[in-house]
This record gives structure tokens, sequence and C-alpha cells, in this order.
């Protein structure tokens, strides 16, 4: 094969990796000016700092067995998995049931049959497509909600005492069996839709007394239990529904901390017909966030985008009378963007960086058939509508044996290709503060304050001209906000600096995205206990052009480590700063030589030696081959489970323009292919 031709394979491949062809990214372009920003998240898994952007497609799995073909929006058979991570979403949300299928004849009861098994299946195509995962324990064989809280069949006769042990053992289980897929599971939901019970045990059985609540408490406690045995990092949820209720959250909130129950994250439904408006999901979210310390998400969301019925079964919202008088938004894909958009809006407003994101509750449940009859064969066979004959045998009071009732909620249009609203995604974000990555800074994308100050929190700012230094609005490199600096007048040694008290030995090193015009000279340096141990200068290369120098210098254990920014400029001079990074990195042990007239002696010193660049090296292997690619176009494409070090992030950087892009990649590809 010509060397052109394995450019031109490679270039391909690195198009795919980027999300240039799944799907369509000339489709998402339109609403992207507007972006919804989680300002300073207080915690997200995720190395972009995003907030938790997910979907839940728990029935996807027996939906292919009956032949539902997921596409991508030219039509094409695609991947679901890899379709939702080119369109933003970056963690997908399972129900597990422990055994939804008849105790005689095994035939499964519906909704997905969603046991652990389907759990692992998804999970590995999530992994695949670099998707985290929220495992969302029922503790039940069928659909457990607000009315329906009934345990296992193998657990019905067991007291509290093993019914909690039994909770603990299934939970630690299917952690084992998902993770060992690969798959990062970000978060575990201890229930489903738990307002009134959980798993058999329920508040109206003891009269909603604080009794009922310690046993329902303990539950919890046994599923959060097993968490944090198996991974301290993973996220521990509760679910409850009802926020339009008014004290409701409130009183939940107090019980579970009155009964100590062990969780990190609220959690709510939220559906626009019925929940209440989006102004007081964000007040009572933020009221639980604010009294209780706790993260608060929204963990089921929808809307409509047509009336049309396409699965011949009923709906749930299938005209005006269903939608409620809350909010009001278009039956179509723009009605969908909109109200998710506002649905991510309203969480981010929780302040203090508590809320954390939302998932869309079964985006892709399709019709499986083109007749009722045909339909109706597949629901049963494979378990692919709501439910099942079988399971009346556990739920004898079902009122949707049949299929779907929310095909015409689904964000892909009954041929399996993606509507316009999936791309809503893209369009939330995180403000660049990454607290996956153990930046040591409490404040390095100017954030904090969430606009205009001349006092960010975590720096200390002296301007030399007046009021020319702050943080604004204006020209980030990430997320809302930048340190900027403009004056008239020339000016010279206005700085910002930041100490940090160090707790651990190791080699610190600072860094920073700068742009400005060229009369701006810049002094980087970084000090331990009051001596600078290394400085970096230079002038800015003009507007949107970011250059990202580095200091570094060994520190140990209580030791203070200051690092600061110094700009000079002459009249009219501009710039900003953004993206700052302070990381901890191991102390390299170096072997240095030393010659006397009699003796050569080898002593080994403690040392952080220069970096030395091999352009195009992304991984810091020392070999330039086609993984660098993959590596540097899953960084760009914002994969949450990839990380590129301070050093590879400057080897990637071939075009010199101050950040590893799309371009960086086609560079090392015509290196490899040898064409420069």
């Amino acid at each position: 094969m010509k060397l052109s031709k394995v450019f031109l394979s490679l270039c391909c491949a690195a198009a795919m990796l980027l999300g240039s062809a799944l799907p369509d990214r000339s489709a998402m372009k339109a609403e992207a000016a507007s972006p919804v920003v989680f300002q300073g998240l207080t915690a997200t898994p995720f190395a972009d700092g995003a907030p938790f952007k997910g979907v839940d497609v728990s029935s996807v799995i027996a939906l292919e067995r009956s032949g539902v073909v997921y596409r991508d929006v030219q039509g094409n058979p695609c991947d679901i998995f890899h379709t939702l991570a080119a369109s933003g979403v970056n963690t997908v949300r399972v129900r597990i049931w422990n055994d939804p299928y008849h105790s005689a004849s095994r035939a499964t009861y519906g909704g997905g049959a969603c046991d652990v098994d389907c759990a692992v299946a998804i999970a590995k195509r999530c992994a695949d497509a670099g998707l985290a995962m929220l495992l969302d324990f029922h503790y039940s064989d069928f659909w457990a909600d607000p009315a329906k809280q009934k345990a296992p069949k193998a657990w019905e006769h067991y007291n509290h005492s093993q019914k909690a042990q039994a909770i603990y053992e299934f939970t630690a289980n299917t952690l084992q069996k998902v993770a060992a897929t690969g798959v990062r599971i970000a978060m575990v939901q201890i229930g489903n839709e738990t307002t009134g019970g959980m798993c058999g045990t329920m508040l109206s059985d003891y009269d909603w007394s604080p009794d009922g609540w310690q046993l329902l408490g303990s539950l919890w406690n046994a599923g959060a239990k097993a968490v944090r045995e198996f991974d301290r990092n993973i996220l521990v949820a509760v679910h409850f529904t009802n926020p339009e209720k008014a004290g409701n959250y409130e009183y939940y909130a107090k019980m579970l901390a009155q009964c100590n129950v062990d969780y990190d994250v609220f959690a709510s439904s939220y559906y626009p017909y019925w929940h209440g408006t989006m102004a007081n999901l964000t007040n009572v979210l933020n009221g639980v966030a604010k009294n209780y310390q706790k993260l608060v998400m929204v963990a089921e969301t929808s809307w409509l985008y047509t009336k049309a019925d396409a699965d011949f079964f009923p709906n749930t919202i299938s005209g005006d009378g269903d939608l409620g008088s809350y909010v009001n938004y278009a039956i179509s894909p723009e009605g969908q963007t909109q109200c998710i958009r506002d649905v991510f809006a309203a969480v981010a407003a929780v302040e203090n960086g508590k809320g954390i994101g939302a998932f869309y509750w079964e985006p892709a449940w399709l019709s499986v058939g083109s007749s009722y009859d045909e339909n109706l064969q597949k629901w049963e066979r494979d378990g692919s509508g709501w439910a099942t004959q079988a399971s009346m045998e556990y739920d004898p009071d079902g009122k949707y044996y049949g299929g779907s009732s929310v095909d015409n909620q689904a964000l892909f249009d009954a041929s399996g290709k993606p509507l316009s609203s999936l791309s809503v995604f893209q369009q939330i974000r995180g403000s660049g503060v990454t607290t996956d990555l153990n930046n040591l800074l409490e404040n390095p994308g100017f954030e904090m304050q969430h606009g205009w100050t001349d006092r960010p929190t975590g720096w200390t700012l002296h301007p030399t001209a007046g009021d020319h230094f702050d943080v604004r609005q204006e020209d980030p490199y990430d997320g809302a906000c930048a340190l900027h600096w403009y004056s008239e007048t020339a000016f010279s040694d206005s700085t910002a600096a930041a100490a940090i008290q160090i707790r651990n030995d190791g080699a610190y090193e600072f860094s920073l995205h700068m742009q400005g015009d060229v009369t701006s000279h810049y002094v980087l340096t970084i000090a331990v206990n009051g001596t600078v141990c290394d400085t970096a200068e230079g002038e800015l290369a003009g507007w949107n052009q970011w250059l990202h120098p580095s200091v570094s210098a060994n520190a140990y254990s209580g030791d203070q480590v200051r690092i600061q920014l110094r700009i000079s400029g002459g009249a009219g001079s501009y710039g900003s700063a953004d993206a700052c990074t302070l990381y901890c990195r191991p102390i390299q042990e170096t072997t240095a030589s030393s010659t006397t007239d009699t003796t050569t002696t080898t002593t080994t010193t403690t040392t952080t030696a220069p970096p030395q660049l091999l352009m195009g090296d992304v991984d810091e292997n020392g070999v330039i081959a086609i993984g660098d690619v993959v590596l540097l176009c899953r960084f760009v494409a914002e994969d949450p489970f990839v990380n590129v070090s301070l050093q590879g992030r400057a080897q990637a950087d071939l075009d010199h323009d101050g950040k590893p892009t799309a371009s960086d990649a086609a560079l090392i590809l015509r290196r490899l292919a040898m064409l420069d």
C-alpha cells in the first residue's frame, strides 16, 4: 500500500475518533452559541470539568434484539453508544432489577429485561465508547417507583437484617461484574424514586414514624456500604420525586440527616408535565444543597417531539391535555432542545457548584415493528415493551402491559435516526474547573465569582496602572471568565499571585494559558519558601494566539509554594490569562557525573530536569506512533477517560498555536507517513 493511502486511512480514522462522522456536527452548530455552563462544580469525575450529561437507555439491548437499528444523522446504521458520545453525552444510566423473569417459565417481565447481565452488556459498550455509567439499583424484580417498591421474589420473606445483608451483597457483586468490563462507574443510585419506601419497606406501614425511617435508612446504608468498600470515588445517590410539593424535599433531606444516611447526591425526577416550574426545581434543590451540604441533580426528565404514536401502544403524554400547566414548550425537536437546556440550567443555578447535571430518560425506546401484532410478538419474546404477560406474576396490578409509552419523547425518530435535539448535550459544559486532575489551585479558571472582580478567590492582584488588571467575562481560554488587562498607558509589573501550603513531597508544575498584544511581556515564577526556583518569560503573540508557558520546582511537606504572573505592557496593551494549573508530580531521580583530576564520581541527586520535548510523542513513551494520534484525538474529543500531561500536550502542539488540536493530529499523521 502506498504511503499516501496509509495517510488517507489514518486521517479517516482520526476524523472518526474526533466525532466528525458521528453524528454530522454541521447540523449541531445552530444552537451552540449559547451553552449552559456549570460554574465551579464541587464534584465532577470528568477531565474537562463537565457536569453529568446523561441518558438512561436501559431498554436498548432488548430493543436491538427485537430488530431496532440505530443510525447516524445521514441514516447509516451506527452503534448508538458512539452516537451518544459524539453528541455530547458522557454518562449512561442503567436500571438494574434482581430477577425480572417468571419463576417457572423464565419468560421475561419486559421493560428491557434489565438484569445484571443486561447491565454488563451495556457496560462493555459504554467502555468502548468512552462513556461513564450510573448504576440504578431498584432492589426489585421489576419497576420500582413512588407507587411500587416490592422486594425481589427471593427476598420476599426476609426479615429486615436479612434484607439489608442481601442489598449489600447484591450491590457488591454487581459492582464487581460491571467494573470487570473496564467501564468507569461514576455513580450508584441506591433505590429508584424511593419517595415512599424501598425494597418492600414502606414508610406508610409505620405511619411515617422515626422507626420506619430508621429501618429504611439502614437499607440505604447497606447499599452505600457496598459502594464505599468497592470504590470510595464512586458517588452514592438517593432518588426522590415530586419536587412541586411544598416542603417535600426539605422533609426528605431532614429525615435522611436524622437517620445518618450515607449518600453524596440527592437526585430528583423532574418531568415538566407534573413536577412544577424550573424555578421551583432550582429552589428546592438549592435548599437541600445549602442546608445539608449535598450534591443535587435531576435523575430523570423528558419532553415530547410529536403527539403521534409510532408503536401502536398508547403514550403517557399524547396531547395538549396531558402537558400540565407548569411549562410551555413546542411539541417538536426544537421544543425538546429548549426544555433539556432549561433543565440543565435549573440544576446549574444551584449555588456553590452543588448542581451536578441531569439525565434524559429512555431517549431510544422506539417501536420494534410496523404493526401491533408484529410488535406484540417481539415485546413478549424479547422484553422490549413496557411489560409482558409474564410480569403479572410479580405485579398483578401492572397497568402498562404492552409496548413503549414514551416513544414520542425519544431523541431518535421512528427509523432510529437522531433528532436534532440529541445534540443539545454539546451545549452543556463545565467552566474548566477540573477536580479530577488534582489541580491544587482553588480558583484555577477565575470562575468562582461568576463575573467581574478585582479580588478573585485564591489570588492576590496588584495592578500598577489603575483598575486595568481584574477578572471579567472577556477573552477566556475556557469557561466564562479570565484574568484580563488593558491600559491606555504603559505599565510595568502588574502581578497575580497565589500561595499554597504543601502537604506532599513532589515536583510542582505551574502553567497557564495567555494571549494578548505583542507589547505584553510576561514573567512566570514559582518560589518555594520565598526563593524563586524557576522562571519563564517572553512576549505574547497576538489576540487569540494562546501561549502555554510553565515553571516547576521541587517542594516538600510543610513548604509554601508561591506562583506569580507578572505582566508589563506598552500603551494600549491588552491580554488575558486563564486555565491555570498546579500539579504535583513524583520527584524524578536522575544520575549526574562529576570528574576530578584523579577520580570520576557518580552521585544520585533528586532534581527535576528541564523537560526535553519530543514533538508528536503525546503519550511520552519516547516513540512517535499511531497511538499518539489516537490519544490526541480522544483528548481533543474530550474523552473523560483520557488525560494528557502538560508535557504531553506541549509535545502534541506541532503547529505551536498554544494548545493541542485536530490539526496537530493531522501533522503527526503526516510525520508518520513521511510526508513532511
